[in-house]
């Protein structure tokens, strides 16, 4: 079902029925139902509303929000309008409830995915002798015709039509490609392929790889989103960019009747602003990716497992990453870069300073002071402010994190401390309108610079905890297609120019 579709349908509330008309088509999805009186939910009930659609199949409208009503006067009798944005649309043979744990599996296919392995020994293209492809021809041929005379269908002759340089086109029939258990369970990438039957207008093989979380127990759909959410947020950390979801096939725990009781239900999810934070496209190239289930497989396995199993602990600030990095240049950026620091979790902090005797002394007498003075900003600040001694600031916890990178590869960036330092500044500044330490947007390349410097700091080292050989992406180049390339090419020339310009 491709976007933009309308689609009519009869929704079914607790006491009376609806028609209704569903638009699919991303952020301005919209469902429109008209009964005889206003959609009436529960309020403390999710917002789900499920319909039949006109092709016969089920739709469940899962978190929709309601905006806006219309009443229409028809003679002596009244229409009402109630109109929804749906959060998620999913459609298939049953309906599904947010507060429903029947979601088995996800999988999904996304822009760039092939960017992330080669195929190469996957999907070939051969030129074998005329006698080889004689053979295989004639091979497969005994095969179809025993097939054919178990069943009494009827048999064709063997002519084949073999010129001088034939041409043969190659699936290996891999279909998993790379797997990992994390506490979640399992997460794959697998091979979709599929092919025309030959004809004069000729024949191809046609692939989607396909990225896959079958979970240990069914989820709700919230909980299997947000595990969708923090397996795509590595996926664009690696190739550097948003990525944009071209389908999402969710696997129920019910079972097809039809087909065969083992085969479970499938529906698919449109979830309408999957894509509205992805602008442009861009191609990475294989390898400027950071981690690559193609190349190093092992390597890829053991970071997804890792990434998924620290998804609770590192989920705010690994989002807070995202909002940057894939942002523009700007205050809010900054400030953002910095942010994510902030709500790294103890684990991955420097360990709390013990304060000495005659400062903890300090801290409790002026404790005294400020806690009997009246109730005003001032003195929550001053409060809030002790509170914090002896405990890591915010320079402490980006240090701790940089020197990850230093015992890799501190010869590659030397003084990393210093554009570290000036990120501190400038987000001080902007926050709490301390004095800055150049004027950022006249030096707006070394603005660029402190900022690239967080988020490489941030993601590089939180990879390095997963176990990403760092030493082995840099030895193996770098076309600059991903950010974090361009930044150790450039990194020699950016904290000259810092240098340069903070010594003034």
């Amino acid at each position: 079902m491709s976007t933009d579709e309308q689609y009519n349908g009869v929704f079914i509330s607790s006491d009376s029925k609806f028609v209704g008309a569903l638009k699919i088509a991303g952020a301005d999805s919209t469902l429109k139902l008209v009964g005889k009186s206003y959609w009436d939910h529960p309020a403390s009930e999710p917002a789900d509303i499920h319909g039949i659609l006109n092709n016969g199949k089920k739709v469940s409208l899962l978190e929709c929000v309601l905006h806006g009503t219309k009443r229409y006067y028809l003679d002596e009798k009244s229409q009402f309008e109630s109109i929804f944005f749906p959060n998620y649309i999913v459609v298939g043979e049953d309906f599904i409830s947010s507060d429903k744990p029947v979601i088995q599996a996800i999988r999904y296919h996304f822009q760039n995915i092939d960017c992330l392995l080669s195929g190469r020994e996957t999907f070939q293209s051969l030129h074998p002798e005329t006698a080889e492809i004689h053979q295989i021809l004639e091979t497969d041929y005994k095969r179809t015709e025993k097939i054919a005379e178990k069943y009494g269908w009827e048999r064709r002759p063997f002519k084949p039509q073999i010129g001088e340089h034939p041409h043969l086109l190659y699936f290996s029939g891999l279909w998993e490609i790379v797997s990992s258990n994390a506490q979640v369970g399992k997460v794959s990438l697998t091979n979709r392929s599929s092919h025309t039957s030959g004809s004069a207008a000729g024949i191809g093989i046609d692939n989607e790889v396909t990225a896959n979380i079958e979970f240990k127990e069914p989820k709700t759909p919230d909980e299997a989103f947000h595990h969708l959410r923090a397996l795509h947020g590595l996926f664009e950390l690696s190739l550097g960019h948003r990525q944009r979801f071209h389908w999402i096939e969710l696997e129920l725990t019910q079972r097809s009747e039809e087909l065969s009781p083992v085969i479970p239900k499938t529906a698919r999810l449109y979830w309408s602003l999957c894509n509205e934070r992805v602008k442009g496209d861009h191609i990475t190239n294989l390898n400027d990716t950071l981690i690559s289930p193609d190349l190093n497989p092992e390597e890829f396995a053991k970071i997804v497992s890792g990434w998924m199993n620290s998804a609770e602990t590192m989920g705010d600030p690994r989002v807070r990453f995202a909002t940057a990095f894939f942002g523009s240049y700007s205050i809010n950026r900054i400030v953002g870069a910095a942010n994510m620091f902030d709500l790294l979790p103890e684990s991955h902090a420097p360990k709390t300073k013990e304060a000495d005797a005659s400062l903890k002394e300090a801290v409790i007498q002026c404790r005294k002071i400020f806690a009997d003075l009246p109730d005003s900003f001032a003195r929550q600040s001053i409060l809030s402010t002790l509170g914090r001694i002896g405990k890591a600031s915010l320079r402490d916890k980006i240090h701790h994190r940089a020197n990850k990178i230093i015992e890799v590869a501190g010869d590659k960036f030397p003084e990393l401390y210093l554009p570290c330092n000036h990120a501190v500044l400038a987000r001080n500044h902007y926050v709490h309108g301390s004095t800055r330490s150049f004027d950022y947007q006249k030096h707006f390349a070394e603005f660029a610079f402190i900022i690239d410097t967080l988020e490489f700091v941030f993601a590089t080292s939180d990879l390095l905890d997963l176990g990403w050989d760092m030493s082995r992406w840099m030895d193996q180049g770098t076309t600059m297609t991903h950010s974090f390339g361009a930044y150790i090419i450039n990194y020699s020339q950016n904290i000259t120019r810092l240098k340069n310009l903070v010594s003034r």
